[in-house]
Order: C-alpha cells, then structure tokens, then sequence
C-alpha cells in the first residue's frame, strides 16, 4: 500500500492502528488472567491458538475463542488480534475458517508466514467460509526475510510482527548477547529490515517484551526503547507488568505531541490558503512534515 499520495485524508493501515502501541496475550481458558481483560492497560488483546495451546488442547481453545469473540463488549475500546496456527499445521485451516465465520472487527495474527502465495491461500480460505479478516503476519523465517518485501506488499497484510526468537531458531544462531539484550550481531539486519517494510508499506508494526531477565524491568525498559527508536509502532507485552512501561516508552511524549499540533495547524492553515508550504518558527514544513504529524498525534 502506497504511502506517497497527496491525498490527505489517505489513511495506511499504519495510520488506522496507530493509537495500539500495547498488547498482551491473555490465555482465554485461565479464568485468573481472562476476569483482568477489562481492567488491562493494553491497547490490544491477543488471544492465541498457536504456542500457548498444547496440541491436545488446540480445539477447545479455539472453541473459547470463538465463544468470546461472540461478546465484543467484553473487549471495551480494545482491538482484538487472534493468533492463528500455520495453514501447514494440522489446525491452522480450521482456525482460519471458524475466525472467517467470526463478523466481529478482528486482526488474525498468522505465524511463521513464508511467502505471498501462502497468503493468497490464507485469504482464498477465509474468503471461501465467510470474511477475510486483515493480517498481521509474523516474520519468524530466513524464507520470510527474503521474501520480506513481497509479504509486506500483499493487500490482506497490515500489520508485521518480528518474531526474533523462532527466527533465531530457524537460522540457527543466537538471540540473545552475553548482557541478555537482543543481538545486533544476529538481529540487527532483520530488525531494520522489518521497520523499513513497514514504513516503506503503511503497516503497523511489533515486537516483543521477551528476554531472559524478564523480570528486571530496567532491562526491560531498555529493550523496549530499541523498538521505538527503530521505527517500531507497538510491542506485545509477555507480562502485564510491562504494559506500563511500552505505554510510556513508545507513546508520544506531551512535547510531541504539542509540536504535531503546532505543525499540523500550520500546514492545514497554509494549504486552506493554496500556499505551498507552512513556515513555524522559521522552518518550512512540508507535507511529509504534515504526515509524520498526523501520525505523531494519532498515536497520543
């Protein structure tokens, strides 16, 4: 989806999920976590039917899901993302087409994604039981990587996910360094490369909380940091004592937003006028400056 028009009520799906900077995943068959849903400090709920459901267990969960989908008000003002299992996996059509069945606004979160043609059956099997829901796909393979620009460039994609510790196992290198930080060595590359897709696409864009030393939140608030200043748009919380700190880290600071604010007025103000460009403060701004302020403000 291009993001160089000149229109400017244009909204990218970057844009559209700009204000869900935090997620978390709630398992829905523990009551403990499901009864916080309401009261979480999430942008998003991520509800999964891959890694958290033991093979045993996948059809149940994937019955609650659908069971709870069925209460949107449960959610509050909250986006719901579903984590399918692969079309390659022994669950991942069924998951598909009972979450096509589902006329709730949902965002499928479709794992270890590999190539455009896979996505094409993705939607071709959402299509043929109901509704193609927009995908949020996860780059978790060397394949995904190399075929990073065409994923990013299918229509039924909005949004990216880094999944940096299935990537790491998949080219069989280590995510993590010897401070228990993601590797630049191992990840660098992939990382950038993700932001720039996004970027380059109008897609939203994650990553994770996850590292070892989870629970030093100092560390995690470092680690989190790096999404943001990489061009990353949310994170996914891998526990609800992270959520405070993505919500402060990658959200717009007061600062911010205010210059957006001033920017955004000036640009509309000028336009309004048929002038070319705004001046604040002594600076020209431009559209691109007006675009990236309208994001900035979307995202407080």
């Amino acid at each position: 989806m291009s993001t160089t028009s000149t229109d400017l009520t244009a909204r990218t799906p970057r844009q559209e999920y700009a204000s869900m900077i935090s997620l978390i995943e709630v398992p829905v068959l523990n009551e403990k976590y499901w009864s916080k849903v309401p009261e979480v400090a999430a942008d998003g709920i991520m509800l999964d039917l891959e890694d958290s459901a033991t093979p045993e267990n996948k059809e149940r969960v994937r019955e609650r899901v659908i069971e709870v989908l069925a209460d949107i008000d449960y959610f509050g003002e909250r986006r719901i993302i579903v984590r399918s299992n692969n079309i390659g996996s022994p669950w991942g059509r069924a998951d598909l087409e009972a979450l096509a069945a589902v006329d709730a606004d949902i965002v499928i979160s479709y794992p270890k994604v590999e190539t455009v043609e896979e996505l094409d059956e993705v939607v071709a099997i959402m299509r043929g039981a109901g509704r193609v829901h927009p995908l949020h796909v996860m780059i978790e393979t060397a394949r995904a990587l190399i075929e990073l620009d065409r994923i990013a460039a299918h229509p039924a994609v909005v949004g990216l996910h880094f999944g940096y510790v299935d990537l790491a196992a998949d080219i069989g290198s280590r995510p993590f360094d010897a401070d228990g930080m993601l590797s630049s060595l191992t990840s660098g590359y992939a990382r950038a490369k993700i932001a720039a897709a996004a970027a380059a696409y109008g897609l939203w864009a994650t990553g994770g909380s996850l590292i070892p030393e989870y629970k030093d939140l100092e560390k995690v608030r470092a680690f989190i940091q790096t999404w943001s200043d990489l061009g990353f748009t949310a994170c996914i919380a891998v526990s609800p004592a992270h959520l405070p700190i993505i919500n402060e880290v990658m959200r717009p600071s007061a600062a911010e937003v205010d210059r957006a604010r001033q920017v955004c007025d000036a640009y509309e103000e000028t336009a309004a006028r048929g002038e070319p460009a705004a001046v604040l403060n002594g600076r020209v701004i431009t559209l691109p400056d007006y675009r990236v302020a309208r994001l900035v403000l979307e995202r407080a």
